[in-house]
């Protein structure tokens, strides 16, 4: 790998980068060396994860040298070794000035790198990108919560992650949980380390797990201690409770938030919290229970209604009745008491300031001095009925996990010593409004099918909202607990100015990277009028008339004649787009898109948004069709987190603004609050107009975002609002797409402009990819894809020659260790074991589930776990069938048996190798998602033998390079005889080589191995003797029977028409497999 110098420190990188990803490398550098935070923007597609990584760890590695030559020149010193001391000073100077001399000379401590990004899948990519880089040897450990990690059984089955934390704390405490045991004797004996390797990601805890019955979220938590660099999702780090519970360190570390341009939302929600009428009247049915059962084991303690409860197994409580009673007297005078403040009727609401909150408390006597052991209490009782023997508790509490919450929130931090107590809750709530609402009766309905009926179920209640409008709030507190720098990344932080503003606080190093594509690459521009004239213009006055519906709609029917492929439609929110649509439909416009491209339009539930997407690129993939069209909205689930990379998106329609809802009242005090912290004295704020302004731009930027996906790819962006006109809307834009911004005055110059763009782009950028060759992607961000194949280990060599997109399989794969028998099966040919008289079977799938069942902490000296046996998936030995012959027939009409018994056992040796060698190489070359959609395509293949469905996927992750061309054509020999000849002539198309396709390769030896019996029967049994059996199929005489597992019988030529086209049953239509039939002899009169 090539070696860059990046401020003094050498950086190890997979390949030549580009000269904005050496400025991205030298700012991240400049953070780190100067101990101060940094905000750093750059587009999708140039490699800023990879970059953050590679740099980021170089500089670490220095940073410990620095701290190892420190101590030898303290012990140099102390021994006095003038020489020697000499030496390593000069060295130790020259390391101090790469790391960074705010650092000190002096210090030992190595900082740990805390890296977090919005969801665990991001993080997965992001580790998958390290094993990829020179510094694959690293200690790394992944924070999940027990939803990711845990894999007791009871636990899993909880509901809500809230029941699942409890229940486990419980398991744990009372130590009925083998799996956490298991993890605490091997602790004894051994590091948890050295259990399962350096760089492992949450999949690789969870098999770990599985397999070694060990607990992956406490072995986690174990690998946080030692590690260099630790993954988190944001709410882990932001919530203090959450750091807490995960015991997260902060004081001397780095932090890094990557995808940071959710991060304002993300520090605001994670601090507020609303409290419905709902929440406090279940906390206090939940304590009424308790109390109930509580009084009932004191007030009877003889035997008989002992083992009527079954106490014996029951945990020991570690509070009182009265503990239970005066906290359920408390939270009903809290009830009280929001009860008793007036809201007016108008719907609107009451808002007070943030220190109403600590006013409303102390009412009913709680407040510091108190909170300690209220939460305290609130955590025992929680654990309590979260224990198995409290069947009727075992998934409740969650009224009394949201009042334990929020007591969390209000309460955040201490005072500290000397303190005013005044001042301090000033201080906290200063960011802070209280909003109190009537909540409708409808939306007000008792979560827990066993509380009695409240009174409060017949009447409006009311939502209490504590809302924080400060992300600063989240990270000055960060800040205070001694992080030495933060830095924030993303593609799209823009504008800087006003997003560092709502820090609060300073980012001394900024940085706005251009993009790694050229001016012909791209077209972006304003399309102010329809073609008939019209503004388009969707404001809150004109977005629901007729005319700008119409003039929209004749937009989009002449953006999907002109743009090739895949064509993006963004609208402000789902009431404008499901309006429009309903519009277009109405009015055949609809009708009129769908001739040139069919539609898509975004659901609202995740199955049904992932069918849609499935289809979409169904549709983008058809060599008949021109593409297709995805409606959607901005901030929804494809303006974020999917790729629409070449021609899976060639062009992105943004139809208006996309601003928050004006008159929802956590906007409104948004507004507010900005307008009254701009107010203050000597205050740089963000007024709320800017604000409001600035939230429709970032989802703008995070829409444009979705088509332009690597150096190679190109695509239009148009901007179908007047108001993308104005000065401002394009100062919010990107820096690497203003310069660009065309501004077209009507229709038709938009329309030439677009047409001449791609008919450039197309001259000049690489001829597109056989339609074939796209698979199904999803991608939250953008990698690097290394041309050649590398392994694990730190000395091997990876070049790039392009940049390429990140993608990740829309469909969630599980690791399901049932899924072992689904693996272990071969297309054809197999192998036997040399010791012993039963076969496994083995083959293609064979060698994937060894492959999978690898150890990572060996799997770079390639050592192979066995399946377990329960696992293994055993061939019955054929049963031995008699076989009349003719008289006189001689053995040159050998069956098929004969001849595949005669195949050299070394041949089906070398069948079984040439699976496994397949499958080892081809985990070297693919990774993460990739290799799960290889993996399951090869599943779906052997189930449903659909051929068209498989080709797609190993397209799409076999021919992005050309390097992988021979992964494509070697699995030639693992596709069944009945599609060798298509697949070699789809090999041939896209690498131009085909795989030697021979008549005699769509034989299916299989069948003629695995039915041996059927096979003789067809060749010797004589007809004239009936069976006994009449088919079921066509009604005649079954000369050759068989019967399904459902109980019919027919004869052999039905079933063979069965398997050859649906594989059901002929009868009842159930499916059936050849190895569920069952031989009939004969049920007539004996054999002569």
């Amino acid at each position: 790998m090539p070696l860059l110098n990046i401020s003094g420190v050498q950086v190890s990188f997979p390949f030549e980068p580009y000269a904005c990803q050496v400025t991205y490398m030298e700012k991240v550098m400049e953070s780190l060396q100067k101990n101060v935070n940094g905000i750093l923007e750059s587009p999708t597609g140039t490699g800023k994860t990879l970059c953050l990584l590679c740099s980021t760890l170089a500089w670490l590695e220095s940073r410990k040298a620095q701290t190892e030559l420190n101590r030898q020149v303290s012990i140099a010193s102390i021994m006095g070794e003038q020489s020697i001391q000499q030496d390593v000073e000069k060295l130790s100077k020259s390391l101090q000035s790469s790391t960074g001399l705010t650092w000190g000379g002096s210090e030992f401590a190595v900082p740990k790198i805390i890296y977090a990004s919005r969801t665990h899948s991001q993080l997965n990519q992001a580790v998958q990108e390290l094993k990829r880089t020179a510094y694959n040897s690293v200690k790394v450990s992944v924070i999940g919560s027990r939803e990711q990690l845990c894999i007791q059984e009871q636990v899993r089955k909880e509901p809500n992650n809230s029941n699942k934390v409890h229940m486990c704390r419980a398991k744990v405490s009372a130590r009925t949980c083998h799996m956490y045991n298991r993890l605490e004797d091997i602790k004894k004996n051994s590091d948890a380390r050295s259990l399962i390797g350096n760089v492992i990601d949450i999949e690789d805890m969870v098999t770990y797990g599985e397999k070694q019955r060990v607990c992956p979220y406490y072995l986690a938590r174990e690998l946080k201690n030692d590690a260099d660099i630790i993954f988190m999702p944001y709410n882990y780090l932001l919530d203090p409770k959450s750091r807490k519970a995960h015991g997260v360190e902060l004081q001397g570390n780095i932090v890094i938030f990557d995808e940071a341009h959710n991060l304002e939302k993300i520090c605001e929600d994670s601090s507020s919290f609303d409290l419905t009428s709902t929440d406090l009247a279940t906390a206090i049915e939940e304590l009424a229970k308790l109390s109930e059962k509580i009084y009932e084991l004191t007030k009877h303690e003889d035997q008989s209604l002992v083992e009527m409860t079954d106490s014996s197994t029951m945990p020991e409580p570690e509070f009182t009745l009265e503990d239970l009673l005066r906290l359920k007297a408390t939270l009903k005078d809290l009830e009280n008491k929001i009860d008793e403040i007036p809201v007016p009727s108008n719907g609107k609401g009451v808002t007070k300031p943030g220190m109403f909150i600590f006013e409303l408390l102390r009412n009913v006597s709680i407040g510091f001095d108190t909170k300690n052991f209220l939460i305290e209490l609130l955590d025992k009782i929680i654990n309590y009925v979260s224990q198995d023997a409290l069947t009727g508790f075992s998934t409740k509490g969650a009224g009394l996990t949201k009042v334990c919450d929020i007591l969390k929130i209000i309460f955040c931090r201490d005072l500290s010593d000397g303190g005013s107590m005044q001042l301090h809750m000033a201080e906290l709530a200063k960011s802070y409004k209280v909003h109190i609402q009537k909540t409708e009766p409808k939306k007000f309905q008792k979560i827990t099918s066993w509380a009695t009926n409240s009174s409060t179920s017949d009447k409006t209640g009311k939502t209490l909202s504590y809302w924080c409008f400060s992300p600063g709030h989240s990270m000055v507190d960060l800040m205070a607990h001694g992080i030495k720098c933060i830095i924030l990344t993303s593609g799209t932080l823009s504008p800087l100015s006003s997003f560092t503003l709502e820090m609060q606080i300073p980012f001394p190093v900024t940085l706005e990277n251009p993009h790694v594509i050229e001016k012909h690459q791209v077209w972006i521009g304003t399309v102010n009028k329809g073609p008939d004239g019209v503004t388009l213009n969707s404001n809150f006055e004109t977005r629901y008339t007729p005319t700008y519906q119409s003039s929209l709609g004749n937009s989009i029917v002449n953006f999907a004649r002109i743009v090739p492929n895949g064509l993006l439609i963004f609208f402000p929110s789902y009431p404008v787009m499901d309006k429009c649509i309903e519009f277009w439909k109405e009015n055949n416009i609809f009708n009129r898109i769908s001739q040139y491209k069919p539609v898509f339009v975004e659901p609202r539930g995740k199955m049904d948004f992932q069918d849609a997407m499935f289809e979409f690129y169904n549709k983008i993939n058809d060599p008949s069709l021109n593409g297709a069209i995805f409606v959607a909205v901005c901030r929804g689930k494809v303006s974020e987190g999917l790729d629409f990379a070449d021609e899976n998106g060639r062009a992105v329609v943004i139809t208006g603004l996309p601003y928050p809802p004006y008159m929802d009242p956590r906007v409104v005090l948004k507004m507010q609050y900005l307008d009254e912290v701009k107010r203050r004295p000597n205050v740089k704020h963000l007024t709320g107009k800017e604000w409001y302004r600035q939230q429709a731009s970032r989802a703008v930027n995070q829409a444009i975002g979705r088509v332009i996906r690597h150096r190679q790819d190109f695509g239009a962006i148009l901007l179908c609002d007047t108001r993308f006109s104005s000065p401002d809307s394009i100062s919010q834009l990107p820096i690497w797409v203003r310069p660009n911004v065309q501004k077209c005055q009507n229709f038709g110059q938009a329309l030439k402009e677009i047409t001449v763009f791609f008919k450039t782009a197309e001259q000049k950028m690489p001829a597109s990819k056989p339609k074939k060759k796209i698979g199904i992607k999803t991608s939250p961000g953008a990698y690097f894809l290394p041309t050649t194949s590398r392994s694990a280990g730190p000395t091997n060599i990876a070049k790039a020659g392009r940049v390429s997109d990140h993608v990740a399989s829309l469909k969630h794969i599980k690791d399901n260790s049932n899924n072992y028998s689904k693996l272990s099966i071969q297309y054809e040919g197999g192998s036997k074991a040399s010791s012993s008289t039963q076969e496994i079977k083995r083959g293609l799938l064979g060698a994937l589930t060894d492959s999978e069942c690898k150890s990572p902490a060996n799997d770079s000296q390639g050592s192979p776990f066995r399946l377990p046996p329960d696992k293994m998936v055993y061939k019955k030995q054929a049963r031995k069938k008699i076989t009349i012959k003719k008289r006189g027939e001689t053995d040159s009409k050998s069956s098929a048996a004969d001849i595949l018994d005669d195949v050299p056992a070394t041949v089906k040796s070398n069948h079984l190798q040439t699976a496994e060698s397949y499958i080892s190489e081809v985990k070297k070359v693919l990774y993460g998602d990739r290799y799960k959609m290889f993996s399951k395509a090869l599943v779906d293949y052997k189930k449903i033998g659909d051929f068209q469905q498989l080709t797609p996927v190993l397209v799409g992750v076999f021919t992005e390079d050309s390097e992988l061309y021979p992964f494509f054509r070697e699995f030639y020999r693992f596709v069944r005889p009945k599609d060798k000849c298509e697949y070699d002539k789809l090999c041939k198309s896209i690498t131009g080589t085909g795989c030697g396709y021979r008549p005699e390769d769509s034989i299916l030896r299989k069948r003629l191995q695995t039915d041996n019996s059927l096979k003789a029967d067809d060749i010797t049994c004589p007809s004239k003797y009936p069976s006994g059996y009449t088919c079921e199929c066509c009604q005649k005489n079954a000369e050759r029977p068989f019967e399904a597992g459902c109980g019919h019988i027919c004869c052999f030529p039905c079933w063979r028409t069965a398997f050859d086209t649906d594989k059901v049953c002929p009868v009842c239509k159930q499916p059936v497999r050849r190895r569920h039939l069952t031989a009939k002899y004969f049920a007539g009169p004996e054999l002569e």
